[in-house]
């Protein structure tokens, strides 16, 4: 129980990690449209407001799950729903970064769907592999962001993205069967039952 309690407060520190790149990501591009504020304020406002809100959803996590129900699973629903409306708003302005935040938004919005409207049943079956597939689907978004940018343009923010991308998929990747057993997916106990039945 240490172990995995040990684990837990890692893997928190690792997912919290995740969200302030993202949203760090969105506050670096801010600062980047705020030379030309005056041409589209808002879009500087939105991309500040929505890097703020995901590092301090992230940075007061805990506090707020002890007073909110399925904080977790709505604040990847709201995160994923700010990006995609980011990616719109930038998609106008003929910038790569809106596709990275297409991506990174549908997947906490699934994220969050997943654990919303789902039971207990289906988290046990479905859970333990859905950190698998969601790290193989950024690390394939990483290697298809960073071959097509090396090719085209060598935009430096497309290579913040594809190592944004990579560094989420590989600590899924290494962490998958940590990350179904502190999600509540029974990973561990399940297997230590089935040794326990060969006994």
């Amino acid at each position: 129980m240490p172990r995995l309690f040990g684990f837990a407060k890692k893997s928190a520190v690792a997912e919290k990690v995740a969200h302030f790149l993202v949203g760090l990501t969105l506050i670096l591009k801010g600062i980047d449209k705020a030379e030309h504020y005056r041409q589209n304020p808002l879009t500087v406002l939105f991309l500040f407001a929505a890097g703020a809100f995901i590092i301090l959803g992230a940075a007061f996590h805990q506090r707020i799950e002890k007073k909110v129900p399925n904080f977790t699973a709505l604040f990847h629903v709201a995160e994923g729903i700010a990006l995609i409306l980011i990616g719109f708003v930038l998609l106008k302005k003929s910038s790569r970064m809106p596709y990275f935040l297409f991506f990174a938004g549908s997947v906490y919005l699934a994220l969050g769907a997943f654990n919303l409207f789902t039971n207990e049943e289906q988290k046990k079956k479905f859970g333990p592999k859905l950190p698998l597939v969601l790290g193989t689907v950024f690390w394939i978004a990483a290697l298809v962001a960073f071959v097509l940018n090396f090719l085209g343009s060598g935009n430096t923010w497309a290579y913040i993205t594809a190592g944004v991308l990579a560094a989420c998929g590989t600590f899924l990747l290494l962490f998958r069967k940590r990350l179904a057993a502190h999600s509540g997916m029974q990973f561990e106990e399940e297997k230590e039952g089935g040794h326990i039945a060969e006994g």
